[in-house]
């Protein structure tokens, strides 16, 4: 099971998702998918739908155990909806820290394997220095204004992996959908 599981075309067999199979083994990343995919080849459906800890993991197998007596049994029907919800431990088991340390105010190279400073614009200097399109008039990204920490937001009500009404450089991150987000505490928005 646990081999089968990696073959993306294995899960798209079952659960339809042609759509979203091309998207992500796509030469350039139309949504989260695929860009986590062009990032690193390995990462595919069971990297994110998986489970990241045991008690999920054997939730994710009977689940699919499950569907597969009911597909055996011409009963199976695919489901309008996740069954089991993606949790920030799922996102969390690759991105953590959620932010990175700002990197020292020197002009010195950074040190051999660290990570090369963050170029004004880019989307990983976004991660961690001041953004001015992010927050609006805050002018960091979410994650970085301490308010936010006691905010309980799961990560994807915000970072949709399938979503396509966004782009790489707004970190695949739909405004229609996370402006509403922002309003149920912001309501001046």
């Amino acid at each position: 099971m646990a081999a089968k599981e990696r073959d993306n075309r294995f899960c798209v067999s079952c659960h339809l998702h042609d759509e979203k199979f091309v998207r992500l083994i796509a030469p350039s990343a139309t949504d989260l998918a695929g860009a986590h995919h062009l990032k690193d080849g390995e990462v595919g459906c069971i990297a994110c739908h998986g489970g990241a800890d045991l008690p999920m993991r054997l939730a994710v197998w009977a689940v699919a155990g499950f569907d597969t007596v009911k597909f055996l049994g011409g009963l199976y029907r695919e489901p309008t909806h996740m069954r089991l919800p993606l949790r920030d431990a799922d996102c969390r088991q690759c991105h953590t820290p959620i932010l990175r340390p700002a990197p020292p105010a020197t002009t010195r190279p950074p040190a051999r394997g660290a990570p090369a400073p963050a170029v004004e614009g880019s989307p990983t200097e976004s991660m961690y220095t001041v953004d001015p399109q992010a927050e609006g008039r805050a002018g960091t990204s979410y994650h970085a204004i301490r308010d936010h920490d006691s905010v309980d937001v799961r990560c994807a009500r915000c970072h949709t992996s399938h979503t396509t009404d966004s782009d790489a450089a707004n970190r695949f991150i739909s405004k229609t959908r996370v402006v509403p987000l922002c309003r149920e505490c912001h309501k001046e928005m």
